[in-house]
């Protein structure tokens, strides 16, 4: 046998063979040259109409904006639809770009739905850049209400309280058109643009205070304001909201005799604004303007719509969104 330190001598060259191996870097693989394959990144759809509510509240203060709304056309904000105390602060929170609103709808001319008007076309004149064409649409006068084209001319017209507004920015044209106000008057359709946006209105009733009600469409979409009114105009409104997708109704009472009666005069109940769904068989319900004590109460309002409509029912919270695309509307249903 060989002594032990002559086998340690034969078997240093294996060893240093053995370590040079597991020292030295591994050999490269082939690079391949096909090039890698690019995902590109497809933007979100966008629902041909939208809602944005800038204020779900009436006249009451209780941390809600006067009823305010602003819809959204192929994702970009078109037209105002009421301008409540609050919706000029929702407007900044939001950031809202107003360069291309040029259409205002007024539902009627109490406070808790114009207080804000004069500061939104402050707002849309200061970020403009180039002349503002507006198209105004509200209801004629009546009694203490003066018509709509009166009550702009008041605010910022040549002898308006605010008559700088149209020097202030940038130079501001108002077209402004007042709507029939007789319960017995056609429905009528006031904006037919070549896009295929359009908007169609009727009067509704409001106590003493001229009203009326609007549908908006597009792409095949529909919405439907009702704005403030009472039961006796429900005919009316179930003409306009036939088969609408989206029905947002002002619920500012309980039902009777929960709410002081002659607001009754003024509002339409909740088990009414069931019956009116249900007959126009809107797709979906919103309820808006929204009274402390009906805040309070969700349940046994949706109880009481629930027992005529049995479509989707919620109520309006300040700075949200709505989408009207079917799509959309099946989406937030699930």
């Amino acid at each position: 046998m060989l002594p032990l330190a002559m086998l340690s001598l034969r078997m240093l060259p294996l060893f240093m063979l053995l370590t040079a191996a597991l020292l030295s870097p591994a050999p490269l693989r082939a690079q391949s040259t096909a090039p890698k394959p690019t995902t590109t990144k497809t933007a979100p759809a966008k629902p041909a109409l939208e809602v944005v509510v800038l204020g779900s509240g009436g006249p009451r203060p209780f941390g809600r904006g006067g009823s305010s709304f602003v819809v959204l056309v192929d994702g970009t904000p078109r037209i105002l639809l009421d301008a409540g105390p609050g919706a000029f602060v929702r407007i900044g929170e939001l950031q809202l770009d107003l360069d291309n609103v040029d259409i205002v709808l007024l539902t009627h001319l109490h406070i808790d739905h114009t207080g804000d008007l004069a500061s939104f076309f402050n707002a849309r004149a200061l970020d403009s850049d180039g002349p503002i064409t507006y198209r105004i649409f509200g209801p004629d006068g009546a009694g203490q209400f003066p018509k709509t084209s009166r009550f702009v001319d008041q605010l910022i017209g040549k002898d308006g309280a605010w008559a700088y507004q149209t020097t202030f920015g940038a130079d501001e044209t108002f077209d402004v058109h007042d709507l029939a106000i007789a319960l017995d008057s056609p429905p009528t359709k006031i904006v037919d643009d070549p896009s295929g946006l359009t908007v169609e209105e009727i009067a509704t009733h409001h106590g003493d205070c001229p009203s009326v009600a609007y549908r908006i469409g597009y792409k095949g979409e529909s919405i439907v304001f009702s704005g403030d009114m009472d039961a006796s105009a429900i005919p009316n409104l179930v003409q306009l909201a036939k088969n609408a997708d989206l029905l947002i109704f002002n619920c500012a009472v309980l039902d009777p005799p929960a709410s002081p009666s002659q607001l009754y005069d003024l509002h339409t109940p909740p088990h009414k604004i069931g019956e009116a769904a249900r007959d126009a068989h809107v797709k979906r319900l919103v309820l808006s303007h929204l009274a402390p004590d009906v805040a309070s109460q969700k349940l046994a309002v949706r109880k009481s719509i629930g027992q005529s409509y049995t479509g989707p029912v919620s109520f309006a919270t300040d700075r949200e969104r709505i989408p009207v695309e079917k799509g959309f509307l099946q989406l937030q249903e699930k």
